[in-house]
């Protein structure tokens, strides 16, 4: 018993007759009467009962109609499936997100992507930059959205957004400190207590050093989520990403005029690395929009 046997004879049922069913698959009738007669040997029973001008299904042909049906149906959703996952309509994607990546690129081209393929299912690892990378190269992941800087050369990058660095903290903070600052420069910061993301600990003393200021520095973590939870504390001033500073409401922020602390969301694969339908797709889709804004 096989696949086609089966369609012929849903095809007999469902026809009312050999001829009719004959001519609906476009075959002629012996060979399928013959066939016919194969899957009843095959069974060992009689399937249908024959008369002058129809025929009518036995018990045995009412059981197997049944089964031939949910068969049937189950052959085309399984090649329906498969049919998704070469096209990349199914299935999954494996992607690393940075903490500090609140950006609306990113979540409206993820939106834009689900709404073509919204039976892929996005299976997402969170973690920094650094450990990201290393999920990328031993194939945990397939695609990462990290932060500049890094220094790899082995990399397919799409920039996402440009990002200054902001200070962040509670209006009554600002009030007191910065007052009516739209924009931050380092020496408006004089005198703040500072909470810094531990990634930028190194290049912000340094932009304080040239501007010979020593920061009042109150603490230092390992989030820029962390940061802002001490900030809305009211403990000091969070100097994070801006595109990460908006995600708390009850926080004020201004950018940060230090050119040498702004930097990228950029999302990445491995050159030359094998990657799924789902995430080519997905890579295609913010390639083809960087190309719409340049």
């Amino acid at each position: 018993m096989d696949i086609r046997q089966l369609q012929y004879f849903t095809a007999v049922v469902e026809n009312g007759t050999i001829s009719e069913a004959a001519r609906k698959l476009h075959i002629s009738q012996p060979p399928l009467s013959t066939q016919i007669k194969a899957l009843e040997s095959e069974c060992g029973v009689t399937l249908f009962e024959r008369g002058a001008r129809h025929i009518a299904l036995t018990e045995a042909g009412r059981l197997l109609y049944r089964r031939a049906v949910q068969i049937l149906e189950m052959e085309k959703a399984a090649e329906a499936e498969m049919q998704n996952l070469r096209t990349g309509k199914q299935g999954s994607i494996r992607i690393g997100l940075i903490s500090s990546c609140a950006s609306k690129e990113l979540f409206n081209g993820i939106q834009t992507f689900h709404q073509h393929y919204p039976g892929v299912v996005f299976d997402v690892m969170e973690s920094n930059t650094f450990d990201l990378l290393a999920q990328l190269d031993n194939s945990r992941i397939e695609l990462a959205v990290i932060r500049t800087p890094y220094h790899r050369q082995d990399l397919e990058a799409l920039t996402l957004r440009k990002d200054p660095f902001a200070a962040v903290a509670t209006s009554a903070l600002f009030a007191n400190h910065l007052k009516a600052c739209s924009q931050i420069k380092i020496e408006d910061l004089r005198d703040c207590p500072l909470i810094l993301y531990r990634r930028w600990e190194n290049a912000i003393r340094q932009v304080f050093q040239q501007t010979q200021i020593v920061p009042n520095i109150v603490c230092i973590n390992d989030d820029a989520r962390t940061s802002l939870q001490w900030a809305a504390s009211g403990i000091g001033v969070a100097l994070v990403p801006l595109s990460i500073a908006t995600s708390f409401s009850d926080l004020k922020a201004a950018p940060l005029e230090t050119p040498a602390l702004d930097s990228e969301l950029r999302l990445v694969r491995r050159k030359n690395a094998p990657i799924s339908q789902n995430a080519y797709h997905f890579f295609e889709l913010f390639e083809a929009q960087n190309k719409k804004r340049s």
